[in-house]
């Protein structure tokens, strides 16, 4: 915090001069545009350059320049990602029927969007999301939170040997998706548009970046525990028997990377690097021992199968141990941001 003097310019205008912290960090210089919006509080907020009020962008994909139907629904979630609101698929000629259904699949994965109009020739998608009403926090929470109840379902479903269970557990991994396709655009909007970002609570490109490794972590940690719900679902359809003792030593396992993960969220959170690093000290030096141990020991089991099952799901829980560490990463360069911004403070109280 900097206290300044409001000094007289001419007969009635009245200034303060911008802090030379923000100047640098900004690259604001002499000519350049600032725009000033007042807030509800009575507070003034300072942007760097114009800020408008962007107009819905569109774009079209012809359906004729492409032949397999996956790529048309490739590129109606990249335009999505990209922050397109108006997406139109269109041809020369009737559109196929396997377009047509390529259009309603991608239609069903994305959060916000629906098909608005239609014809033999064409439809047109509207993605009606304000990124003001999904702050990235809690954004970024919600997947967390559907990943942690993924793990103890495909848990919970392996020990009960609940088939209906395991297809659940995949049934939220597609849901794991769509929250984590919203955060991709959100993030690009914020880097696109710096009120945006601040808005959601990004105050700098830095944490936009930091924010997009989160979410691809707990994008792929959700998709490990959904790997997990697959091996359990063709034991369960073979009728194979599972011994308690490797329901035990699973349970385990997956008890201490659910800690894990959660103290990995919490040090990025709160940008604590010394929490961070013993997140990854812990994966490195005994969790990851742990599973090599454990499938070490077990590989000799008299059922064949059991002794797959056991390998496989050790091996996707230290895999989601492995990029939880990356969660880890991420935090400690956070942090390592914090204290440039201590540094500055103190060179400019000196």
């Amino acid at each position: 915090m900097e206290k300044r003097k409001v000094q007289l310019v001419g007969r009635s205008t009245l200034a303060v001069s911008l802090p030379s912290s923000w100047v640098k960090k900004t690259g604001l210089k002499k000519g350049d545009i600032a725009t000033i919006i007042p807030e509800r509080d009575g507070s003034l907020k300072i942007l760097k350059g114009e800020v408008f009020t962007e107009a819905r962008k569109a774009c079209a994909i012809k359906a004729d320049l492409y032949q397999e139907e996956k790529t048309i629904e490739r590129l109606i979630i990249a335009s999505y990602v990209n922050g397109f609101d108006i997406i139109k698929i269109f041809s020369s000629g009737r559109l196929k029927s396997n377009i047509v259904e390529a259009i309603r699949e991608a239609e069903l994965k994305l959060i916000g969007v629906n098909i608005v109009e239609e014809g033999s020739s064409y439809v047109m998608l509207q993605c009606s999301i304000n990124p003001l009403m999904f702050p990235i926090d809690v954004t970024l929470r919600r997947l967390y939170t559907l990943f942690i109840i993924m793990l103890d379902e495909a848990i919970q479903a392996l020990e009960e040997a609940n088939l209906e269970l395991a297809e659940d557990v995949r049934k939220r991994e597609r849901e794991a998706n769509r929250i984590y396709l919203l955060i991709l655009r959100l993030l690009n909007e914020a880097q696109k548009n710096p009120s945006v970002a601040q808005k959601i609570g990004l105050d700098n490109v830095e944490d936009i970046l930091i924010m997009n490794v989160v979410a691809n972590v707990l994008e792929r940690m959700a998709d490990w525990v959904d790997k997990i719900a697959e091996e359990i679902i063709k034991i369960e359809e073979k009728g194979i028997g599972i011994s308690e003792k490797t329901k035990l030593l699973v349970k385990e396992y997956a008890k201490k990377i659910k800690e894990l993960t959660e103290k990995a969220i919490k040090s990025v959170i709160n940008s604590d690097a010394q929490l961070a690093n013993s997140v990854a000290n812990s994966f490195k030096q005994v969790l990851e021992p742990e599973a090599y141990k454990i499938i070490e020991e077990n590989s000799h089991l008299e059922m064949l199968f059991e002794c797959l099952l056991l390998r496989r799901i050790i091996w996707c829980l230290h895999r989601i141990g492995e990029i939880t560490v990356g969660i880890a990463e991420a935090a400690i360069d956070r942090s390592v941001r914090s204290m440039e911004q201590f540094i500055e403070e103190l060179k400019t109280e000196t």
